[in-house]
């Protein structure tokens, strides 16, 4: 990915290329085994491990959307962001303007980029595979490093 790589010091490159490969890969996993996924979240610790985030839900609900979902994991990103080097938000989202899903991933580095990746995928009507398009990497604003 070439957006804002400029910015970013070769460790911080190797964060959040390994950061998005891991939420990809993932996230097709869990749309292998399901038609959906909640949303969930990656942290690189300091030491450079990348680590799946635990997520508290509690006080959501039974069955909370995914906005409320995303929205609790990001405060809670925030609680650890000082001993984080990067974070990603993974979430199954719909873009109705090209009517097709999608994979989200939020990634931030402590170096000061967010970027917005999308990766859009149809699944086939009666089972078989899911066709996956080319990413979509979009700069944003921090959240959780801000």
């Amino acid at each position: 990915m070439q957006l804002s790589r400029d910015v970013l010091s070769i460790a911080a490159q190797g964060d959040i290329d390994s950061m998005l490969a891991a939420a990809l890969r993932l996230a097709q996993s869990r749309l292998t085994d399901s038609s959906a996924f909640d949303p969930f979240a990656l942290v690189t610790d300091l030491e450079g491990r990348l680590l799946s985030a635990e997520v508290d839900l509690a006080g959501l609900g039974k069955h909370p959307e995914s906005a409320h979902i995303a929205e609790a994991i990001t405060v809670q990103l925030r609680t650890v962001a000082s001993t984080a080097r990067a974070s990603a938000i993974i979430v199954n989202t719909r873009l109705s303007e090209r009517k097709t899903d999608a994979v989200e991933v939020r990634l931030e580095h402590r170096e000061g980029v967010a970027l917005l990746v999308l990766l859009p995928y149809k699944r086939a009507r009666f089972g078989g595979t899911i066709d996956f398009g080319d990413l979509m990497p979009f700069p944003t604003k921090q959240e959780i490093f801000a």
